[in-house]
C-alpha cells in the first residue's frame, strides 16, 4: 500500500511539474504569418501625407509557405516571397528584388517597421509603416 502511495504522489508531482513548463516562444514567421493592412505611414517624421503616396490602407498577405501578396490602395499587387527573422523581414519580388525591413516591434496584432529609400532629389527619407492584423 505504501508502494502505491508513493508512485501516485511521484506521478502526481510529474504532472505538477510539467504543467509548470514555460512555453515556447512562437517563431517570428508564425507570428507574422496572415493578413496585414498598413494603418498609418510616417514618412521621414511627417504624418498625413495622402493615403496613395506611400500606400497607407494597403494590404500584405504573409502567406505560411512563405509567399507573400501585397495589394495596394489603387488595387495594384505585387507578389513574391518573403522570409522573417527577430530584427527584418524581407520581401523578394522577382521583378523588383528585396526589400527589407527592419522590425521595431511586432505582436500577433500590431506590426511596426521600416526601411530607408534613396533618389537624387531628396536624397534619404525613412518610411516607417505601422500595419495591424486584420486575420
Amino acid at each position: 500500500m505504501n508502494r502505491l502511495k508513493y508512485i501516485i504522489v511521484f506521478f502526481g508531482l510529474a504532472i505538477l511539474m510539467n504543467a509548470c513548463m514555460k512555453p515556447e516562444e512562437p517563431a517570428t514567421a508564425q507570428i507574422l504569418a496572415g493578413k496585414w493592412e498598413v494603418i498609418s505611414v510616417i514618412a521621414d517624421r511627417q504624418v498625413n501625407f495622402p493615403d496613395n503616396v506611400f500606400l497607407a490602407n494597403s494590404v500584405l498577405h504573409l502567406d505560411r509557405n512563405e509567399t507573400f501578396l501585397f495589394i495596394n490602395v489603387d488595387g495594384r499587387a505585387k507578389a513574391g516571397t518573403w522570409s522573417a527573422t527577430d530584427s527584418q523581414l524581407t520581401l523578394t519580388d522577382p521583378n523588383d528584388g528585396n526589400i527589407t525591413f527592419n522590425i521595431v516591434y511586432m505582436d500577433y496584432n500590431k506590426l511596426h517597421v521600416y526601411y530607408t529609400i534613396s533618389n537624387q532629389l531628396t536624397g534619404d527619407i525613412e518610411l516607417r509603416y505601422l500595419f495591424e492584423s486584420i486575420r
